[in-house]
């Protein structure tokens, strides 16, 4: 239900704030008064268009929210309002309110939900979980036929038929799928005959994952073998074999320090020493390069082996993939779609014969639901009729006309809520017909009879006693009072029985402070309900028998 409201610069309303109760809310006051505040307020945070004319003068943007408690909602709508949300990325409702908040300035608006930005083709999503408004030149929710079909799945109780049809759709959607995928991996012959040859190209190159990187390292080496062995006789030269190498050279300077040794034999000793050291490692190093120049291989045949790898891989690369693991890549893929062309005749013919199945499979689940929706459009069409009687529409016929439509998740019919409120007219869509007085009772008929099936928590009616008085009026009261009992509801009227029948009353006004109007709105008590209702019975302030009717009219509403 809608918990608070807040306002402020919007329209004549300078700042107001309400909170609001379950059950009937009747808002009143004089003609001109603004009783429709609440219904503009409520629309812009259902996502209607915000106009930059609404801003109050001298404002430099207009503001509203709205909290909803989402606690007592049907489990299905409080799955669904959480799975909107979820999919909108929006956070969780705290302490199950939902805040919704609406800034319009002269650049345009602004929409939030829970303190997140939001767009307002969102806020339209929930605005159709949560409120219905009836009102002049509204779109209403029970005015579309998929609504309407889903209303009278509600008051067929055909739930069970429903999640089936849906599931099968589902299969039959899955295996179209299927069959499309199919279709695309068709091969011509040009093309199978492509695939085969690079596959059998692949295989026979035999690639190894790591494989380029030692072959490459192998080549280097055997490329360069004769330099190798040019450049270790010029190291083993200098170390030992040369005049004056190395070798020749530490020998003399070996000598030397020998020399320094008999004159001071400590420190000599050490010189001696790390010298014989190093004569010691270029000796090692001087083996060590000799035998490293007798290993080394001049195969001039297995270095061409080694080049024709090489050239083999990056074909293959060029060819395939930039790496050798996306060629073995391509290979698989190019595997996976030559067993799927091979599968496909016998994948083909499994899914056309299970598609065979599930079609009959939902034109049956079709004719079921077709069935019982004909037969319960037949007593809901009677009962909404039989309600219609009750608010002046005497002669008025009502009837919910099934149409064959294309099949899908819901079946394979569509519905059109159809009246005619005078004998002698033609039975039109309700959809189309002009009158907002009209429409409005006609959608109390309605939700009076699927008040237990239609999940919309809060309900506003705007006009619904146009045009009505005495017994008709009394009787849209009592449907009224009906239908609050599953929903908040909201009626703006000027009917003072109407008006007494709400559980709540509240009284718009206007008036003039510092050359400006304002309007505000407020909860009365019961004796300011009195004087409001005998205002409205249009007689003086002091008049004891309009005060006594006043009186009465709140006393029997209250029995109900």
């Amino acid at each position: 239900m809608l918990e608070s409201l807040y306002i402020k610069n919007f329209a004549l309303v300078s700042e107001l704030e309400l909170d609001f109760a379950a059950g009937l809310n009747t808002v009143s006051g004089e003609t001109g008064a603004g009783k429709s505040l609440i219904l503009g307020a409520v629309q812009l945070l259902a996502g209607s268009r915000a106009l930059q004319s609404s801003i109050r003068k001298g404002s430099s943007n207009a503001e509203l929210s709205g909290i909803f408690n989402i606690s007592a909602l049907s489990p299905a709508l409080h799955a669904e309002l959480s799975a909107l949300l979820e999919r909108a990325g929006l956070p969780p409702c705290e302490e199950d309110r939902l805040l919704i908040r609406r800034v319009i300035s002269e650049n345009g608006s602004r929409a939030f939900v829970n303190g997140v930005p939001v767009t307002v083709a969102l806020l339209k999503e929930l605005g159709e979980l949560l409120v219905d408004i009836h009102g002049p030149n509204d779109n209403h929710s029970l005015l579309n036929p998929h609504k309407q079909l889903e209303l009278l799945d509600s008051y067929a109780k055909n739930n069970e038929a429903l999640l089936l049809c849906s599931k099968v759709w589902r299969r039959l959607e899955d295996c179209a799928a299927a069959l499309q995928a199919l279709e695309q991996v068709s091969l011509h012959p040009e093309e199978l005959q492509l695939l085969e040859f690079q596959l059998q190209e692949i295989e026979e190159a035999e690639l190894q994952e790591d494989e380029e990187e030692k072959i490459g390292a192998r080549h280097r080496l055997a490329a360069q073998a004769q330099r190798l062995l040019e450049l270790t006789a010029i190291a083993v030269g200098n170390i030992s074999e040369e005049e004056n190498c190395l070798g020749e050279q530490i020998a003399a300077v070996v000598r030397t320090l020998r020399d320094i040794e008999h004159i001071d034999p400590d420190k000599g000793a050490q010189f001696v020493e790390q010298i014989e050291n190093i004569s010691d490692m270029l000796n090692d190093l001087g083996m060590e390069l000799q035998d490293y120049a007798d290993n080394v291989e001049t195969n001039e045949e297995e270095l061409h082996r080694l080049e024709e790898r090489l050239d083999l891989i990056q074909k293959m690369k060029r060819k395939y993939g930039a790496n050798i693991s996306a060629v073995l890549a391509t290979a698989q893929r190019i595997r996976q779609r030559l067993q799927s062309a091979q599968n496909k005749t016998e994948e083909m013919q499994t899914l056309l014969a299970q598609q065979g199945k599930l079609r009959q499979e939902h034109e049956e689940v079709c004719r079921v639901l077709t069935q019982r929706r004909k037969a319960a459009a037949l007593d809901m069409a009677a009962d909404i009729t039989d309600k219609l009687a009750h608010l002046g529409f005497d002669k008025a016929t009502f009837a919910l006309k099934l149409y064959d439509c294309k099949p899908g998740a819901q079946g394979a019919d569509r519905l059109e809520f159809c009246f005619a409120p005078n004998v002698g007219e033609e039975m039109l869509p309700l959809r189309q017909i002009a009158s907002s007085g009209e429409i409005a009772r006609v959608m109390l008929a309605i939700k009076t009879v699927l008040c237990h099936e239609d999940k919309v928590p809060v309900l506003v009616f705007d006009e619904i006693d146009a045009n009505v008085g005495g017994r008709i009026a009394a009787a849209v009261a009592k449907e009224l009072q009906s239908v609050s009992q599953k929903h908040q509801v909201f009626s703006i009227t000027h009917m003072p029985i109407i008006a007494a029948a709400g559980e709540n009353h509240y009284l718009v006004s206007k008036f003039v402070e510092k050359q400006r109007t304002i309007a505000e709105m407020k909860l009365l008590d019961q004796d300011e309900r009195v004087t409001e209702l005998v205002r409205m019975l249009g007689a003086q302030k002091d008049s004891e028998s309009a005060t006594k009717h006043a009186r009465e009219m709140l006393r029997e509403a209250a029995i109900k």
